[in-house]
């Protein structure tokens, strides 16, 4: 573990790893849904985007957790701040945002622009739910990659400070085995 740019760079398209996961498992279940419920398609979708962003979501915190943990390791010496998530985030999220950029700026024929917006939509594929809850406009997409970088920093954080979710929620709901008998 280092501090250099390209040690933060790898790091950070951990990220990236993550959302392309999410895209494949997201492209996958939709032509599942197309082959099976063609008139319906409209209706699943969203609901396919937000189980493909829980699954996102859980890689990106635990690859980020992990980060944390060993990046605040005494042994090596980085004293890394722990807001180092969102650096890790905003870094992560540059290539799905170039793609979004590039399909954004293709002009298309006249006719083709729902085409073009079903583009956009599959690129943002995990994270389309959020976008119809936003409004659906092209900007929309964009705007929810910002939830990526939460994500980054959320994981990044619980690693930072030691904090396991799972235990966590074990505690609270009180189904966490009594270890002490």
């Amino acid at each position: 573990m280092d501090n250099r740019f390209s040690s933060i760079l790898k790091r950070a398209l951990r990220v990236t790893a993550d959302y392309v996961t999410a895209f494949i498992l997201f492209c996958v279940l939709s032509a599942s849904v197309f082959g099976l419920v063609r008139t319906e398609t409209p209706v699943f979708i969203p609901w396919i985007s937000f189980a493909t962003f829980l699954i996102l979501f859980g890689l990106v915190y635990v690859d980020m957790r992990n980060i944390g943990f060993k990046e605040n390791r005494p042994q090596y010496n980085l004293n890394p701040s722990r807001f180092k998530g969102l650096l890790y985030g905003a870094i992560g999220i540059v290539p799905v945002l170039l793609v979004q950029m590039a399909v954004l700026a293709v002009n298309v024929p006249e006719g083709f622009e729902g085409l073009k917006r079903r583009i956009f939509q599959l690129i943002s594929g995990p994270l389309y739910w959020i976008a119809k809850i936003l409004g659906n406009e092209a900007w929309h997409y964009s705007v929810t990659l910002v939830s990526i970088i939460v994500m980054a920093f959320l994981g990044y954080l619980a690693g930072h400070r030691k904090f396991y979710l799972t235990t966590w929620v074990k505690t609270t709901l009180g189904t966490g085995k009594d270890r002490s008998a």
